[in-house]
């Protein structure tokens, strides 16, 4: 027991007695989590925004005035049944006209005998069935059903959105996966110093008989400290600046709480890893 309450308290003599070392560590790694976390949190609320942008596309099928209203039962079920649809809408062609008449505040085809706006089918999706080749592969299908006219739908852009949504993605891995380069040879480089200012230290124990575990925990504590609370205190301040911070049409979206505290624990993992690291070739 007296050996365990010496480790810990060589481990925290360690930070203590380099006070500007241990701050400008823990300061440096704080910076690097928090542009960690900042580019998670901007992946979460661009992919969700782009989502919400998805979820407003729709396709406008207009018939073709020579089909009667009875053949268009007929395409109207075709179309119900195909996969992917979500909701249909018919709009008649007096459907039409109260629209037209809602958005003018006039009736425009007052005084015409017959009115000329065409019958069209209005039509949403499943968010699995959204996406650029889905919909060009429906326009041609729908296309080849007797009556269809025209069918328009926001194609460029959906491809604008999912060229954004890959995009995103790539950029996300790349400075995530730069950051995390950037902690690892932060920590190394703490531990790597604190162990050269007591390698005579290390080499006088090593002599008196002292274990691997006995000599490391002190440095792999260290580096956990040091990564576990930059990156709780990154969340910290993340919690505590978007109280301040809002967007009237986007909506900023933070992790679930169980995947910081994931993010907490890998944070502590990667800190006792580089902590033997930085020690292994001392031992």
């Amino acid at each position: 027991m007296s050996r365990l309450f010496y480790v810990i308290k060589k481990a925290i003599t360690n930070i203590v007695r380099r006070p500007l070392s241990a701050f400008t560590s823990l300061l440096s790694l704080l910076l690097l989590f928090l542009m960690l976390d900042m580019v998670w949190i901007s992946a979460l609320s661009v992919n969700n925004y782009l989502g919400q942008l998805e979820e407003k596309i729709d396709m406008e099928i207009f018939l073709d005035d020579a089909l009667p209203d009875s053949a268009a039962v007929y395409v109207l079920d075709a179309i119900r049944n195909t996969d992917g649809v979500a909701a249909l809408e018919y709009v008649t062609k007096e459907n039409a006209r109260d629209r037209l008449l809602a958005m003018m505040g006039t009736d425009l085809l007052d005084g015409l005998g017959e009115n000329p706006l065409p019958r069209s089918v209005n039509l949403t999706f499943d968010h699995a069935h959204l996406n650029s080749n889905y919909l060009e592969q429906l326009e041609i299908n729908f296309r080849r059903l007797q009556g269809v006219a025209e069918i328009f739908y926001p194609r460029v852009w959906l491809e604008k959105i999912e060229y954004t949504a890959g995009l995103t993605f790539r950029v996300s891995i790349f400075l995530s996966i730069a950051i995390s380069l950037a902690v690892v040879l932060n920590l190394l480089h703490s531990i790597r110093l604190s162990v050269r200012t007591r390698q005579q230290e290390l080499h006088q124990m090593g002599f008196l008989g002292a274990g691997r575990f006995f000599m490391s925990f002190p440095y792999l504590a260290e580096g956990t400290f040091y990564a576990l609370v930059a990156a709780a205190a990154g969340w910290l301040a993340i919690f505590y600046g978007k109280a301040y911070l809002t967007f009237q049409s986007f909506e900023i979206l933070l992790p679930a709480r169980d995947e910081i505290l994931l993010f907490c624990l890998v944070a502590a993992f990667i800190g006792t890893v580089c902590g033997y690291l930085g020690l292994r070739r001392a031992l």
